[in-house]
């Protein structure tokens, strides 16, 4: 049959069931969120009181940190609470049932049994347990409620994390398995892996398996907590969260769960009984010591500050009790931190003869071998695997692809060296051609269980296109140290940034003027994007402050004159230019986004001009194209743009997603969203494409400078009036009501009469000279400083 999810229903209001109705709202589908009547709202009739709980699973959802559950506010009004007993029978309007309750079996069969007469024939299904094999679930269920149902195993947070786990039961219908991987990528921008149905699928089998395996060498050997996580960090690929954090931020009481029902349901694992918790992690769970949640876990963060930062206490689990964290220093650490690629980092590590190596080769080898060990239980294929622990667990590379980069050969006879058994799988691969995967990009095939053969990664459709790999493939057309012109094919050029936290510096601003030159002369088309997480975090402020304190004041004048040209240039090219930002976009990144023709923005963008808290006001032309838009169907004359611009730019104002960068006029209407951020450059590209078809059509043309009437020394004072108010009642600091003084000369045209007509360059002119006075100033240059040695931003 043909499947659709125009409406969907979350049993279910926890964290889990919360995030999910979040993340279906946020992509325009409707959603019934219930849960259980509270006890003592039994016998009420007051409806607020018998829903309480589901709208307490909605608040929690809205009010998350580090950022909202729901992209925007709006997004909330797609969600409808109740409660299971008054409105249960709302899940025969849905297309999709998402069962997101406790995880316990009975709990869960219950509340299927209770759904089958209401839902309708044909509707979708799923349970969103973490560990609970599909079987177990569907005890008594009839044919129609089978054939629709499976496993939705979201990772927490739903909105951020993008792993979804897919598993069928034992009469799934195939095609709703296909519908459901499309659905979970295309529409959710999910990354989808098909798991076979064994206890905790993939990621929390290896997961937990690996975090087990990670306590039972730290106890027996002696590491400390802090010692553990420096090694198992970003230097071994894996995220900063390393292995403590990781588990007080998902949970110390989770994971106890996780563990105890894979040591319950898997009584032939061959590490059975690593799955036994110890004995201090159950009294941390007796205390209440489970976490970020709780306030304390393997961690405890206090409010003593330590050269400016509050101290985070370690946890000490022979005393239970926690204690400075002690400096971790090693010579195989100290060698790789600064390698950009992964794998010569896990390489360099595991090489070393210091404690952090044996450490790294022994954990690395625990969880190699137990993951060949399992693969053909829990997964069809080495791909899902990987993708699993990349997508689920932020590893930069997949235990399979681990095996590859160090050599399947080397490790299997480093392994027997040690007297560790190698898996069949290991030795079939040996026997074969001796690696999990061969070749790369579209060609990239891997090792299939079943045939012993090799197959295609991606049989149907290509890898989505990355800078890297356009690298490989011999694309750089021009280099220096901060940036790269790249062939993306196709008659499309890529800018890409390489500088550290793509920190914007004269170099880069050089192959941007360098960008639209070639763009313009030979190519289709330009695309301004990067593989990295966060696009750009700026303009590099070390070099501003230090041309400051030299007195290099022509020097600093001219490199943001550059940008500004570079920007201008990025705008106004006669091929269409397309900007694709993800991650952190702020100060002079976000200046660059404001200027792209078209722009694809990753959902996860975070964009700001946030200038002001350095002390400073944006001078990249950010100002400039603010007004632009805020004048554009804004009533209230010159004054009313100057006014929004201001209240969003002196407060710093960050767009927690690219949709709400669209209600602060960072993006415009017809600018692009891709949920999937490994689909953005392609994204990006056929954007430019398209674009350079309607051009070559007729039907596209750069756009025309905007003219400013702006609002004149009048409209400054009344926005210098809301600082001083502020500084009087003691909310800002003199330096602040001085910042924002400045940005209002910016934004309503200096001294220019509100008659007279401003050119974008009379307005880049303004946002320069304020600029450089702000700067010059000592407390702007403590900001500054301050932010450099701390991170900190502070108020003087």
């Amino acid at each position: 049959m043909a499947y659709d999810i125009e409406h969907a229903a979350v049993v279910g209001a926890g964290i889990m069931g919360a995030g999910i109705a979040a993340l279906l709202a946020n992509v325009g589908i409707p959603v019934t969120l219930l849960d259980v009547v509270p006890a003592d709202a039994a016998h009420s009739s007051d409806r607020n009181a018998r829903n309480r709980v589901a709208q307490a699973g909605l608040d929690r959802a809205i009010k998350a940190r580090p950022a909202s559950a729901f992209y925007t506010p709006r997004n909330v009004d797609l969600v409808t609470i109740g409660n299971i007993e008054d409105d249960l029978a709302r899940v025969g309007e849905a297309d999709w049932i998402v069962e997101a309750v406790f995880e316990q079996l009975a709990v869960k069969r219950d509340l299927y049994a209770r759904i089958e007469p209401l839902r309708r024939q044909g509707s979708i299904i799923s349970s969103n347990t973490s560990g609970l094999p599909a079987q177990m679930l569907l005890d008594g269920r009839s044919e129609d409620f089978r054939r629709h149902f499976l496993v939705t195993h979201f990772f927490n947070p739903v909105r951020f994390l993008k792993l979804l786990e897919l598993v069928a039961g034992p009469d799934t219908d195939p095609e709703l398995m296909r519908f459901m991987g499309r659905f979970g990528s295309e529409r959710l921008g999910k990354g989808v892996v098909y798991c076979k149905d064994r206890p905790n699928f993939i990621g929390n089998r290896l997961g937990i398996y690996g975090f087990m395996a990670t306590l039972k060498r730290m106890l027996q050997e002696g590491y400390r907590v802090e010692e553990v996580d420096a090694i198992f960090g970003p230097v071994m690929g894996r995220p900063k969260s390393a292995a403590f954090r990781t588990v007080d931020l998902a949970g110390i009481d989770t994971t106890l769960h996780v563990a105890d029902n894979l040591y319950a349901n898997l009584p032939d694992d061959p590490q059975r009984a690593l799955f036994q918790m110890p004995d201090f992690v159950r009294e941390m769970v007796a205390r209440g010591w489970t976490g970020d949640k709780a306030g304390q876990g393997f961690y405890k963060r206090t409010a003593t500050e330590v050269n400016g930062r509050r101290e985070i206490l370690a946890l000490d689990p022979a005393t239970l009790e926690y204690r400075p964290q002690e400096p971790v220093s090693y010579p195989s650490l100290e060698a790789a931190k600064h390698l950009p690629d992964p794998l010569e980092r896990i390489k360099t590590v595991i090489g070393g003869s210091d404690r952090a190596a044996t450490l790294a080769w022994e954990l690395t080898a625990d969880t190699l071998l137990y993951t060949a060990t399992v693969a053909e239980e829990i997964a069809g294929d080495i791909v899902n695997i990987d993708n699993a622990m990349r997508w689920g667990f932020n590893w930069e590379v997949g235990p399979f692809e681990t095996w590859d980069a160090l050599g399947v050969a080397s490790l299997a006879e480093r392994m027997r060296a040690a007297g560790r058994q190698i898996p069949p799988l290991v030795e079939r691969v040996l026997a074969a051609d001796g690696t999990f995967y061969q070749g790369a990009g579209a060609r990239r095939r891997y090792f299939d269980f079943a045939g012993g053969n090799y197959l295609d990664v991606l049989p149907e459709a290509g890898p989505p296109l990355t800078v890297a790999e356009r690298r490989k493939s011999g694309g750089v057309i021009k280099e220096n140290g901060s940036a790269a012109l790249v062939d993306l094919g196709d008659g499309v050029l890529g800018l890409e940034f390489h500088t550290k936290m793509n920190a914007l510096d004269d170099e880069l601003v050089q192959m941007m003027h360098a960008a639209v030159a070639e763009a313009q002369s030979n190519w289709r088309a330009l695309v301004v994007a990067n593989d990295a997480p966060d696009f750009s975090a700026g303009a590099n402020v070390f070099a501003v402050l230090l041309g400051a304190r030299m007195g290099a004041w022509d020097e600093v004048e001219k490199g943001i004159g550059d940008l500004q040209q570079a920007n201008l240039r990025l705008k106004y090219a006669s091929v269409p230019t397309v900007v694709a930002p993800a991650g952190r976009t702020l100060g002079g990144g976000a200046e660059i986004v404001l200027h792209g023709q078209h722009v694809r923005a990753d959902a996860e963008t975070y964009l700001g001009l946030v200038e002001v808290g350095l002390g400073l006001v944006p001078a990249g032309g950010g100002l400039k194209e603010m007004l632009a838009r805020w004048q554009k169907g804004v009533e209230g004359g010159p004054f009313a743009p100057a006014r929004h611009v201001f209240e969003i730019v002196a407060v710093a104002s960050v767009a927690t997603s690219a949709a709400d960068a669209l209600s602060y006029r960072f993006l415009k209407k017809r600018d692009g969203i891709t949920l999937d951020r490994d689909r953005l450059l392609t994204d990006a590209k056929a954007d430019a494409l398209a674009l350079a078809d309607a051009k070559a059509r007729g039907d596209w043309r750069a756009p025309e400078p905007p003219t400013f009437r702006l609002a004149g020394p009048g409209g400054r004072l009344v926005l210098e009036q809301q600082a001083e108010n502020l500084r009087l009642q003691g909310k800002v600091s003199a330096h602040d009501a001085l910042i924002a003084s400045e940005l209002a000369r910016v934004l309503t045209g200096g001294d220019h009469s509100p008659l007279d007509v401003l050119s974008e360059q009379d307005v880049l002119d303004l946002e320069r000279e304020a600029f450089l006075r702000l700067l010059g100033t000592p407390k702007t240059q403590e900001r500054i400083e301050t932010f450099l040695r701390s991170g900190k931003i502070v108020r003087n």
